[in-house]
């Protein structure tokens, strides 16, 4: 970059640096927790092991769950999918085999699973990277430079005393650029209208919108419910009745073949 073209700012309370090197970055985290400071942000223009070690200290990803989550949901989706649709829809089996049976279902029931791991998986990434709210990022957050091939580092909520103790730290481990929004001069008396809309008073929330996973677990079983009940009702009211009327001895429950007599 031979010039610069993005103008640093930081609201009060808010810290932010700009690290040329990784080695740097991953060094001020360190000192940042061990000072007592562990509420921040790192920018990444790419993955980097090294991150992940400073800023998790080894722990799993959260992401599991929603693997799990979705993978418990796609079994017994599957497996009740199969079960219900043949309970229905019996063929004709012989040696009066039953008519659910785990051994032939297993294949569904393992597809699904699969299926929906990887749905909820991708669910769950997108909310923890927070990719939903890519449009609603702080504006300290929404540096260029990030994108390019620098790291930054953003502290949000800061008392004045340790956002200068912050700020010190990030400067003697090596930052390119330390912002601190308590040093900026601002006019007093100027009459600001804030726009909500506006990328400054967009704030990151510290927390992911997981609620979102909640709403659309519920939303889909209701789906899926409602699909059986309607499967079975249009089973009754139009298969059965159908039966009936060429006087079949036929009833929606599971019976097998060797009962459906013409009287």
């Amino acid at each position: 970059m031979s010039a610069p073209f993005y103008e640093s700012t930081a609201q009060n309370g808010t810290v932010k640096a700009v690290f040329e090197h990784l080695d740097s970055l991953v060094n001020a985290i360190d000192k940042l927790e061990k000072s007592g400071i562990k509420d921040y942000m790192v920018m990444s223009p790419l993955p980097r092991h090294d991150l992940e070690e400073a800023i998790y200290k080894g722990k799993p990803s959260p992401v599991r769950w929603f693997t799990m989550t979705g993978a418990i949901f796609g079994g017994t989706m599957g497996f009740s999918l199969a079960s219900i649709t043949h309970l229905n829809w019996p063929m004709i089996i012989p040696a009066g085999k039953p008519l659910v049976s785990i051994p032939a279902f297993i294949v569904i029931t393992f597809e699904s699973t699969v299926l929906w791991g990887c749905l909820f998986t991708l669910l769950g990434m997108i909310l923890l990277t927070r990719l939903h709210t890519a449009s609603k990022l702080q504006v300290e957050v929404c540096d260029p430079r990030f994108s390019d091939d620098k790291f930054g580092l953003v502290i949000n909520d800061l008392p004045r005393n340790s956002a200068e103790n912050a700020s010190k730290i990030l400067s003697d481990e090596g930052a390119m650029e330390v912002v601190n929004g308590w040093t900026i001069e601002r006019e007093e008396n100027s009459e600001r209208v804030f726009d909500e809309n506006s990328p400054e008073s967009m704030v990151e929330p510290d927390e992911p919108d997981t609620g979102l996973l909640g709403k659309l677990t519920i939303a889909v079983t209701i789906f899926i419910i409602a699909s059986f009940f309607g499967v079975k009702m249009l089973h009754q009211y139009s298969v059965a009745q159908s039966l009936g009327e060429n006087n079949y001895n036929y009833k929606s429950g599971a019976v097998a073949p060797s009962y459906r007599t013409v009287k």
